[in-house]
């Protein structure tokens, strides 16, 4: 594994070379873990840099060129996702909603190289009632799938799937999200007011990505998982910013409870991706970092290879909310506000649905 986190450092310009360079084995190994994180196609960096400095690379040419395919699908991928990205923005402006893009291709423009950040989706906040939206989804005749209290998913696009936003994120904790909902409040006229000309979509400020992805990073723990791919971007967000920006943020973040994973985000920064210590946040949590790596490390991306929920099929909705529930009382040492919260508040969330009908 540390020869895994010595290529993200050499990818990322914190690191020269490998202490030792990995065998054929190794490599294969290091392909695998880049590929449970999604990070293949960003590790290509890292992976041309060390083949320049070393011509007798132990790197099966069979290997090195799949790492290279999905460079290239990603790649056209993300042209793709730019111009469905463009288009969103356009569908909704035409008829009279103010919106932008959260995440994905916004934040893969804080990227070196933009174009191997590995992308899904495109989430997209919007502006407006609920219903007055998803009236409009209604009308130009895309399908809605799950509708919930953040977001429904829209087929607007073959080719692309979509997240229509009503609000970015939220909180277990009552009190909490009412204090997000008001940052989100606060925020929301910078953010459908930031079009990036060369981008061609409006999309998040730095700003507001200093909370925000914060914020993604600590709801996906209590629901799928997260990945290094989420850790990379908040990488890539601090290296942007000023040192003003880092100390409004962390005063919104600690206001959200979150101190605790913030220190623990920036343990893993510094100890992991070698981020200098006055690039980070606040002083790292060892503790909460710890934690945090060993989940992520297990679980992968988004969570896809953890074991402990990967056995309980999608599905089986009930059955796989108390496994989850299960395996969130194992953070409540860390967070414990909202983990205690959660069962009231997914209680709340589906008697909410039903009621909607969203269910």
């Amino acid at each position: 594994m540390d020869l895994f986190f010595e290529l993200i450092q050499i990818t990322l310009g914190n690191r020269d070379g490998f202490s030792r360079m990995p065998s054929e084995k190794e490599w294969g190994q290091l392909f695998l873990l880049a590929q449970k994180q999604s990070l293949t196609s960003f590790l290509i960096e890292g992976v041309n840099k060390v083949k320049n400095d070393n011509p007798d690379l132990n790197l099966n040419q069979t290997l090195m060129l799949e790492w290279i395919g999905v460079g290239l699908q990603t790649e056209a991928y993300n042209k793709v996702q730019n111009q469905r990205a463009k288009e969103i923005c356009q569908l909704f402006k035409e008829s009279g909603f103010r919106g932008c893009v959260l995440k994905g291709q916004g934040t893969a423009l804080y990227y070196e190289h933009p174009e191997y950040r590995q992308c899904g989706d495109i989430d997209f906040w919007v502006e407006g009632d609920r219903d007055v939206v998803l009236n409009f989804v209604r009308k130009k005749g895309w399908k809605i799938g799950h509708i919930d209290i953040k977001h429904s998913d829209i087929e607007i696009f073959e080719d692309v799937p979509a997240e229509v936003h009503f609000q970015p994120s939220w909180m277990y904790c009552p009190s909490t999200n009412k204090r997000l909902l008001r940052f989100f409040a606060k925020e929301a006229d910078m953010q459908f007011a930031n079009y990036d000309e060369v981008a061609g979509f409006t999309h998040t400020t730095l700003d507001f990505d200093l909370v925000y992805s914060m914020v993604h990073i600590y709801r996906h723990i209590f629901s799928e998982g997260i990945g290094l791919r989420q850790l990379v971007d908040y990488y890539y967000i601090l290296k942007h910013s000023s040192a003003e920006q880092r100390t409004e943020a962390l005063k919104v973040l600690k206001n959200l409870r979150m101190a605790s994973l913030v220190g623990g985000v920036m343990w893993i920064l510094r100890e992991c991706f070698g981020m200098k210590e006055e690039m980070l946040l606040c002083p790292v949590n060892e503790r909460h970092g710890r934690f945090l790596l060993s989940e992520i490390m297990t679980a992968g991306n988004f969570g896809h290879y953890d074991e402990r929920t990967k056995q309980v099929s999608k599905d089986k909705k009930f059955k796989r909310g108390f496994v989850q529930l299960g395996r969130n009382l194992r953070f409540v040492s860390y967070y414990p506000s909202e983990v205690l919260w959660s069962p009231f508040w997914k209680l709340w969330h589906w008697v909410w649905r039903k009621q909607k009908g969203y269910i």
